[in-house]
């Protein structure tokens, strides 16, 4: 059917008056060419809408009809439009044909010159013969013409050389060769383009006059016809509005035909034609209102009129066509300025159209097969040369009810069928679908565009572009994840593991095999069973078994493609917040805080929701501070298809389908992090061998449920709760971060001194310092002074300080650093003696400073703190 429903190219482009120019040699005349130029090249949307075309001085032109008919009473007409007849009048028969002719006004041999334009002109009318073209002649001169009334001579060779060329004085021009000959040829293009009017004019009511000798008994195709003709001239004479008014009429004689299944072929046809151009009509005349309520008008009138039901595809594909055309010209308005809204814009066309070329697809699979005879004469012989619009080409010419020949008619129906067969309607579906999703983003209408991307996959995947099938795919999985549409997710992520598989795409397939495996996705349990089993081949470096329903050639292709890909290592990471993979994680630190002598305790929860337990090879957690990271690590030996012994420990990464797992990590901070967080960053864990092909699975923080984000993770409400000996997974929360705070000195220290002190007196003090850890402490180091008063700014000059033993040195101190009191046993104390001397009155404040080492022990060895 793409034959019939197909717009013919000059039905499509504007139509504008022919102007035949003869007697240029392009080829070897400089002048001659650059008049040619001037008329053809630069044609701006200012100059008149004329197409010119070069002919030869003797070409002939299509034949008139020499005898015109009187009378219709016994015609009866074969069909409605004829399939040359648009192309014949715009590129074939011109308005106007324009003869060249170089000749000066002072030509030595004008006799003989004027004989030989007489005898040009004389020749293209006689290949004109009984056509209304209207005949000119331009002469091509050297000099400027001098101003009207000045130039007897030119006056009187004119008036000679119309009368020998039978023409009137307003078809015969000069066109002088000089450097404004750009404005000599606009000047006669407008006039060319009065003559063309005054053609179609007169072509219009030639056929307008036929109206009075129909009637509409056997004349009701020549209505439609005529009316389509009047129509078509007044768009070459640029009439639009009355082109448009002969088109509505056309339309309306056309809808009062009958139709039966041999001629409604013929009559979709021409009014797809004739509503195409009364849209786009009205869109021209900034009237879109119309042209809508036009095309549902056409549409409503011929969307239940199938015809042959074994042909059903042909009005599928009829309608595809003319929602796709009436979206183009909607697009083309809108880029001229018509303003579109988000509830009526072109993507609800195009895509209307693509679901008509879906169902046309299906109806091509249950109605049509190749042939298995040829048949002679070909029924389609002439398929490409039908001598009416929308006739079958076996009977062409004939509108009676019945077909003529019940037979040939069979055959014709099979070879169209058969024809229909080698069509590929993906690619035909796939830019209607496209066309729709740029309009559907373009006027923010994102669940739309969602939809018809899946569309898009779904029929790449059926032309076995499976690259781009998996790429348009992947776009919007997401999106249907989160809104928690698990059956479309479903279906789409079934075919994403197809074209996966197809084309073998580790990373691409495992994604979609671990969450095809999972608890949400709408499959049964053999089916997730029977991916889990392929996800383990894949992981174990071997080969996955074919996905059901692929064809047989594809899978052999794929099987090459898998076993290329077994020859390399493949290592990939995954980031688990893009997809739903039915392994979950959680990590909680034991508390918000820890002191700087506590260990941090770091609890990683791991359940996963598949069908048969699972073992992944290495757990890695990184935390902000890379030195913890050595830490938080399990590695598990056995490979992925190993069975459990039955000892689970921390070592071990098998993991029972909804059993939650507790891995657990300790370690001491470091000095660096005292007074700041410990958080969480990532968690990887690790599906596969390093040597072979390697998932790394990756949480960013603390992760979640599945279903959640990092940043609405549930907050952690007091421990999890354990019942029937395991851990209740939904109790469980996330705590990604802790807080390192320093560790509190136990030492006590005594200060004894009998106020006042006097001036010039070595005051005495007493410091002790009592141990009250539980361990000895050491590298004990006492510092000790009077602070400075900031507003003298004297107390190097005013004070001086002295340990054990009061004696004045050589200059003032007033401070004592890092005096080494050794070690202090448990429950020990030590005692120092202080001095001071003060040589000014005033208030005086002392301060004392103790650092000491401790260690602590741990499971992770002795730690020693620095007070």
């Amino acid at each position: 059917m793409s034959w019939a429903s197909e717009l013919p190219v000059e039905l499509q482009r504007r139509p504008t008056g022919l102007v035949g120019l003869t007697g240029l040699d392009v080829t070897y005349n400089a002048i001659h060419k650059l008049i040619w130029d001037s008329f053809y090249n630069n044609r701006r949307s200012d100059r008149v809408p004329l197409q010119f075309k070069v002919f030869a001085g003797d070409h002939e032109y299509p034949k008139c009809r020499t005898n015109k008919r009187q009378s219709y009473e016994w015609y009866i007409p074969k069909g409605i439009l004829k399939s040359g007849w648009m192309n014949k009048h715009l590129t074939m028969v011109p308005a106007v044909v324009v003869v060249f002719f170089d000749l000066d006004w002072d030509e030595p041999l004008w006799k003989e010159k004027q004989m030989e334009c007489a005898t040009r002109v004389e020749i293209v009318r006689n290949s004109l013969q009984g056509r209304g073209t209207k005949v000119a002649v331009v002469l091509i001169q050297k000099n400027a013409p001098l101003p009207p009334g000045e130039d007897m001579v030119a006056a009187e060779r004119a008036a000679s050389l119309c009368s020998a060329c039978d023409l009137s004085a307003k078809q015969l021009y000069v066109l002088p060769h000089t450097d404004h000959l750009i404005g000599y040829t606009i000047r006669l293009e407008n006039a060319f383009y009065e003559l063309a009017q005054s053609y179609y004019h007169a072509e219009a009511r030639k056929v307008k006059s036929h109206r009075d000798f129909l009637n509409k008994t056997t004349h009701q195709l020549l209505f439609v016809r005529h009316q389509f003709k009047i129509a078509f001239f007044n768009e070459l004479k640029q009439d639009s509005h009355t082109a448009l008014k002969h088109y509505k009429q056309a339309y309306g004689h056309l809808l009062d035909l009958r139709m039966h299944d041999t001629n409604l072929l013929e009559i979709k046809t021409i009014a797809g034609f004739i509503s195409y151009k009364i849209c786009r009509l009205s869109f021209q005349h900034t009237a879109p209102l119309d042209a809508i309520a036009q095309f549902r008008k056409h549409i409503d009138f011929f969307k239940s009129r199938v015809g042959c039901p074994e042909l059903a595809f042909e009005h599928s594909a009829w309608m595809s066509k003319q929602f796709q055309v009436f979206g183009d010209l909607f697009d083309e308005a809108i880029k001229l300025g018509l303003t579109a809204i988000q509830t009526q814009h072109p993507g609800f066309y195009y895509q209307q159209a693509a679901n008509h070329s879906i169902s046309r697809k299906q109806l091509c699979r249950g109605l049509c097969k190749p042939l298995t005879q040829v048949f002679q004469p070909d029924p389609l012989e002439s398929l490409n040369h039908l001598d009416f619009y929308g006739q079958r080409p076996w009977r062409q010419g004939h509108q009676s009810i019945e077909p003529p020949d019940v037979q040939r008619e069979k055959e014709g129906v099979m070879a169209l069928q058969s024809l229909e067969v080698t069509v590929d309607h993906s690619w035909l579906i796939i830019p209607l679908l496209s066309s729709a999703v740029a309009q559907f983003k373009k006027y923010k209408s994102p669940r739309m565009k969602r939809f018809l991307m899946v569309q898009m996959g779904e029929e790449y995947y059926h032309a076995k572009d499976y690259n781009k099938a998996l790429m348009l795919l992947n776009k919007v999985t997401w999106d249907y994840r989160g809104e928690r549409w698990w059956p479309l997710l479903t279906s789409i992520l079934d075919i994403s593991l197809k074209c996966a598989y197809l084309t073998a795409k580790v990373q691409e397939y495992v994604s979609a095999c671990l969450e095809l495996a999972g608890p949400y996705v709408k499959l049964s349990n053999e089916e997730k069973t029977r991916i889990q089993m392929n996800l383990t081949r894949i992981m174990s470096n071997d080969q996955p078994e074919p996905e059901p329903g692929l064809e047989p050639s594809c899978v052999e292709n794929a099987r090459l493609l898998w076993q290329t890909s077994l020859e390399s290592p493949c290592v990939f990471t995954m980031d688990v917040q893009n997809f739903v993979p039915f392994v979950e994680y959680k990590a909680m630190f034991s508390s918000e805080t820890c002191g700087a002598d506590q260990e941090v305790e770091l609890q990683v929860y791991i359940r996963v929701n598949c069908q048969f337990p699972i073992r992944f090879s290495k757990l890695s957690v990184q935390l902000n501070n890379a030195i913890y990271n050595d830490y938080c690590r399990v590695t598990d030996g056995h490979g992925i298809s190993a069975a459990s012994d039955g000892d689970f420990t921390d070592k071990d990464l098998y993991l029972v389908p909804g059993k939650t797992k507790l891995y657990t990590f300790t370690f001491l901070p470091v000095k660096d992090d005292i007074n700041s967080q410990i958080e969480v960053s990532s968690m990887v864990l690790e599906l596969g061998s390093e040597t072979g092909r390697c998932a790394l699975l990756r949480w960013m923080g603390g992760g979640g449920d599945a279903l959640l984000t990092p940043f609405i993770s549930p907050q952690v409400i007091g421990k999890p709760q354990i019942k029937h000996g395991e851990i209740q997974w939904n109790s469980v929360g996330v705590r990604p971060k802790t807080k390192v705070l320093p560790r509190t000195a136990k030492v006590d220290l005594d200060l004894c001194h009998q106020p006042p002190c006097l001036l010039n007196e070595f005051y005495f003090l007493s410091l002790t310092v009592n141990n009250k850890e539980d361990v000895d402490i050491s590298n004990v180091r006492l510092s000790f002074g009077v602070k400075e008063d900031s507003s003298t700014n004297m107390a190097d000059q005013l004070i001086q300080v002295c340990l054990d033993t009061p004696n004045l040195g050589d200059k003032t101190v007033n401070r004592i650093s890092d005096i080494d009191v050794g070690t202090i046993p448990k429950g020990g104390q030590c005692t120092k003696k202080l001095y001071i001397k003060n040589l000014h009155t005033g208030t005086r404040i002392v301060f004392f400073k103790v650092e000491y080492e401790v260690s602590i022990p741990s499971r992770q060895g002795t730690m020693t703190c620095s007070m």
